[in-house]
């Protein structure tokens, strides 16, 4: 399916029509190679004990991974992207980068998120001679910030030599693209001044495939203490574009829905479209439509329908975010 029809279809479907039932598939799919984290940040669920507890730990196999890019490939979806994080980090799965260079021997685009902690040369390299792939790694201006957000002492050092050999060599290997986010504006730092810098860090001469921005949160999962809700509400429009699936096959509601909490169908036992259009995923969107956001337990604790001033609303992002996937 052309990319350009298939965002048409879905955003008249999601937009217009606001349809239960969808006459195409997701237009981007995620899948978790690993839930097991290294670190415990404070402003992700991992650091809840409760989170930890929440699904049953484990790792996608690449038999599980290969079945996975079947299904995908036999829904007829335009778009190439494969986003390869969900919850954990990715690289904690022995797999995680054999499940690259399948993903690219497919003629799909590997997206994923890491914490770095775990790139060193060796694996930097592999990863870049995969071929194309964008990754998305948080960062921080300074080595107390970090480690405060972080959790853990004396990972700052590992984190920012890993990340300078990745930026230079990308240099020379023209599918790489990085994303380093600086997270310091959780700790209440001007985010101007702190970007700039966390891009001090780096060298002056870089990619212009290597971009640097300022991490924006939200209380998607009921995790940050002291949230304000604002008024408003618009259409989350994650369940008429995506399928995000569990290391387990779980197909869950969103990207964000990292505990499991609304499970639609699971993937390892039915196709994609039986999946997407099954009962489950229509009474999910109807709520949503209802403006009833509280009978989806994936999302009764997320505030991003209500913050309505947020960058990621604007028509501009939204239609820049699905054509750039």
């Amino acid at each position: 399916m052309n990319r350009l029809f298939h965002i048409a279809r879905l955003g008249w479907n999601y937009k217009i029509r606001t349809s239960p039932v969808l006459g195409c598939p997701p237009y981007q799919f995620t899948i978790e190679p690993t839930n097991i984290c290294n670190l415990q940040c404070a402003f992700c669920p991992q650091s809840d004990p409760e989170h930890r507890r929440a699904r049953k730990r484990g790792r996608l196999g690449p038999e599980q991974f290969a079945l996975f890019l079947r299904r995908i490939e036999e829904s007829g979806c335009g778009n190439r992207n494969l986003n390869l994080t969900l919850d954990g980090e990715p690289l904690l799965n022995p797999d995680f980068l054999t499940f690259v260079e399948a993903t690219v021997a497919a003629g799909r685009f590997p997206v994923f998120a890491t914490n770095a902690l775990l790139l060193e040369h060796e694996q930097a390299d592999r990863l870049l001679a995969a071929g194309p792939f964008h990754a998305s790694i948080d960062f921080a201006s300074s080595a107390d910030i970090f480690e405060k957000i972080r959790g853990r002492k004396g990972d700052f050092a590992t984190v920012r030599a890993n990340l300078i050999y990745l930026v230079r060599q990308a240099a020379t290997h023209p599918g790489a693209h990085l994303d380093i986010h600086d997270i310091s504006g959780y700790c209440g730092l001007n985010p101007e001044e702190s970007l700039a810098a966390m891009r001090a860090l780096f060298p002056a001469q870089l990619s212009q495939r290597i971009r640097f921005d300022s991490r924006q949160f939200h209380n998607f999962c009921g995790h940050l203490p002291g949230a304000e809700v604002q008024r408003g509400y618009r259409l989350c429009p994650y369940p008429w574009t995506q399928m995000a699936v569990t290391h387990d096959g779980d197909c869950v509601a969103c990207c964000r829905d990292t505990r499991g909490r609304s499970v639609l169908g699971n993937v390892f036992r039915d196709d994609v479209m039986t999946i997407w259009n099954g009962t489950a995923y229509r009474e999910f969107r109807r709520n949503l439509v209802r403006k009833q956001p509280e009978q989806n337990a994936a999302c009764r604790d997320c505030d991003l329908p209500f913050k309505v001033d947020v960058t990621r609303w604007k028509p501009q992002y939204v239609l820049r975010s699905l054509v750039g996937r």
